[in-house]
């Protein structure tokens, strides 16, 4: 008896699916006798790339200002933000963002990393106005165009490393997204959750041969106060019951929600009203820090 189509469908949906779901996942352990090269992922939409404007924190945060015009020279980035594409690790510093006017939280995570003693990498991975549902991974596990763009990005540049006598350990990831996905759907914890989860798990998957101990993510609140995200109670929604069911993940709150939140607020720097979608330079780099503390864990 021959079987019939709906099943023929259902089990070939069941192939095709399995093929997204590669999310084997086993860290190494770290040999005491070898020295690692410590590396942080940074990805995300426009509040990842940043368009915050570095020069108003010449008057806010001189001190910040004048370290990172000229960058700092243990903790070195390459990037892939909005089509700006810097394939060297170079010392991080301002410009870096989603035009050489601005920044994005790789500046206070800096600020945190720079305190190590031994030096430090970002890889930077972002694009503005991106969604995840639709150009990372589906709630069904597929992986899209952007994340395999950037995963290809992130392990070019890691075997970068290599080839410079390094020997990168990727610690973890800060994820500051979201914002798009509440513009134009409902995300509820069965969608965005998903979608986050399939992220998550292919990142490591992807990466495992760079993952020693543990790997951490690190993501962050969407705004809400009087935002024009229609959905962003959902979102931040889904990103902290992520964080509660999975091990070294964290959530930063951002909206002041209680004593353990930051509170950031959106740019109105210029003088001609607030950015309705984009950190003010002061949040953007109490952001990043928080991010930096975090992702060290």
């Amino acid at each position: 008896m021959k079987p019939q189509r709906p099943f023929i469908l259902f089990l070939l949906a069941i192939l095709l699916t399995g093929c997204n779901q590669q999310t084997s996942y086993k860290p190494k352990k770290l040999d005491p006798h070898k020295t690692y090269d410590d590396v942080y992922l940074l990805m995300g939409q426009s509040n990842a790339s940043g368009v915050a404007q570095y020069s108003y924190l010449e008057a806010k945060d001189p001190e910040a200002y004048a370290k990172y015009v000229t960058g700092v020279d243990n903790v070195l980035i390459s990037y892939d933000c909005d089509d700006h594409i810097e394939n060297n690790f170079v010392p991080t510093k301002f410009g870096f963002g989603a035009g050489a006017d601005y920044f994005g939280p790789e500046i206070g995570m800096a600020e945190v990393l720079s305190k190590q003693e031994a030096t430090s990498y970002i890889i930077k991975a972002t694009y503005g106005g991106s969604r995840l549902m639709t150009q990372y991974v589906t709630v069904n596990g597929t992986k899209k165009k952007l994340y395999k763009r950037y995963i290809s990005f992130i392990q070019k540049q890691l075997k970068t490393l290599i080839d410079e006598g390094k020997n990168p350990r990727v610690r973890g990831m800060f994820w500051m997204q979201g914002e798009t996905d509440s513009y134009f759907t409902t995300p509820s914890p069965s969608k965005y959750g998903k979608a986050q989860q399939f992220l998550f798990e292919y990142i490591r998957h992807d990466l495992n041969d760079y993952i020693y101990d543990h790997f951490t993510f690190v993501d962050a609140y969407i705004y809400t106060r009087g935002t024009i995200w229609a959905h962003a109670d959902a979102v931040n929604n889904c990103k902290l019951k992520f964080a509660e069911r999975n091990e070294h993940c964290y959530c930063i709150k951002t909206n002041g929600e209680d004593e353990n939140a930051i509170t950031l607020y959106l740019s109105g720097e210029s003088g001609e009203g607030d950015d309705p979608a984009h950190y003010c330079s002061t949040s953007m780099l109490l952001l990043g820090k928080t991010a930096g503390e975090l992702i060290i864990k």
